[in-house]
């Protein structure tokens, strides 16, 4: 028997709720600033993922907002993973390319150029220092360029890339055998940046080239005027282009001249041009002469395009094309951008490699290089393969962060 009684047991006292907000997904241990590899985690960890939950303030933060309109981990489609050991990426590259996804061109630059000078990894990475060009050269900055291309040289010892004399970086070669390009929603001013292609062709004198009018939803008077001065210079300087589904103009072109002029000069003058490229000439020499009663001026000439082999005769829909045309994509991918990205899937569906040519891909931004993850996956599910020709290094490094494999990015398509 015990000469002194044992003290009840006090049970634990639940502890008090902490006032004070945890720290979310968007922010790391301590004072660090989330890094691009951290944003990328957290939209994988939770999934919903939108195309503003990414947002880059003055001061350098970067905060991940919850709201979604892509379901990363939903059924039937892969989830997002980012791969832990990507050739040449580093942390100062990867917030980076972040950045200029979301619209910060000058603070990625900012970031890749002191990145370069006074950070051990950026300083080794041979796409840092491209991807610095890169953003150099879309700036113009060409002293800027000479001045770290001499670092660059004492770097790796061996000669940095030229200066490219156009506007933007031309990073590897553009096939000459061949292009498609897709018109899609309502033609307006804008479609100046999707005949940007086009335009490249005529230059680069490709043997053949493919405008796809199928996903044209409608136009304005200034787009309408656009695409026939785009199409007049092809015929005058006998590009051989095939124009593809061009009935789909045909009631509202139709429809607009019936309106004489208030159906807009533009309508008529497109309606004229594609008279020119279907060989109509009985049909295009009386609306020549309503065109220039209603508008008093003189019409375009009778000037028939030279058409490819391929346009004489219908081409069998399970006929695939020669495997040496590239989907050409250029301008800014944003969103889920479905019209593009549809156009892949589409693309990928008679030929066992499909070739994305992104030279002149100017930005994509972060859920729309998502969604473009989730396309290849499906794409590479039935046993095909998806080349990108031209990506520029900025682009190249955002979709290595999201997990692209590094396969996908070649010089020339096979």
């Amino acid at each position: 028997m015990s000469l002194f009684s044992k003290p009840p047991i006090k049970k634990p006292e639940p502890a008090a709720a902490d006032p004070r907000p945890r720290p979310g997904p968007s922010t790391a241990a301590g004072s660090r600033p989330p890094t691009a590899r951290d944003v990328a985690k957290h939209a994988a960890a939770k999934g919903p993922y939108a195309e503003d939950a990414r947002r880059v303030d003055p001061g350098g933060d970067i905060t991940v907002t919850g709201a979604s309109l892509i379901e990363w981990n939903s059924p039937g489609q892969p989830s997002f993973e980012v791969g832990q050991a990507n050739p040449g990426l580093c942390a100062v590259l990867e917030d980076a390319a972040l950045r200029y996804a979301s619209g910060h061109a000058d603070q990625a630059r900012a970031l890749l150029e002191q990145g370069v000078q006074t950070d051990h990894d950026t300083k080794l990475s041979p796409l840092a220092w491209l991807a610095l060009f890169d953003l150099q050269q879309r700036a113009g900055d060409k002293a800027a360029f000479d001045q770290f291309a001499l670092h660059y040289v004492v770097q790796f010892e061996r000669s940095a890339p030229p200066w490219e004399a156009s506007e933007k970086p031309q990073i590897g070669p553009r096939s000459n055998s061949g292009g498609y390009i897709g018109l899609t929603g309502k033609i307006t001013a804008t479609v100046a940046t999707q005949l940007e292609g086009l335009k490249r062709a005529m230059v680069k004198q490709v043997s053949e080239v493919r405008l796809d009018l199928m996903s044209v939803t409608g136009f304005d008077d200034e787009g309408a005027r656009l695409l026939a001065n785009a199409l007049g210079e092809a015929r005058r300087k006998k590009l051989m282009l095939q124009l593809q589904r061009a009935e789909k103009l045909k009631p509202m072109l139709e429809a607009a001249v019936k309106k004489g002029r208030d159906g807009g000069e533009g309508a008529w003058l497109l309606s004229l041009e594609l008279l020119q490229w279907s060989n109509a000439h009985a049909t295009f020499e009386d609306r020549a002469v309503e065109y220039a009663v209603t508008f008093e001026l003189s019409p375009p000439s009778w000037e028939p395009p030279v058409l490819p082999k391929a346009a004489a005769a219908p081409v069998a829909a399970a006929t695939p094309a020669a495997e040496s045309e590239m989907l050409c994509w250029s301008g800014t991918m944003l969103g889920s951008a479905a019209t593009q990205l549809g156009r892949l899937t589409e693309y990928a569906q008679t030929r066992a490699v499909t070739a994305v040519d992104m030279s002149q891909l100017d930005r994509i931004d972060f859920v729309c290089a998502g969604t473009l993850l989730n396309t290849l996956s499906r794409i590479e599910g039935q046993r095909k393969a998806v080349q990108f020709v031209g990506a520029t290094p900025i682009i190249r490094a955002l979709l290595l962060l999201i997990g692209i494999s590094p396969r996908h990015f070649v010089k020339k398509a096979h």
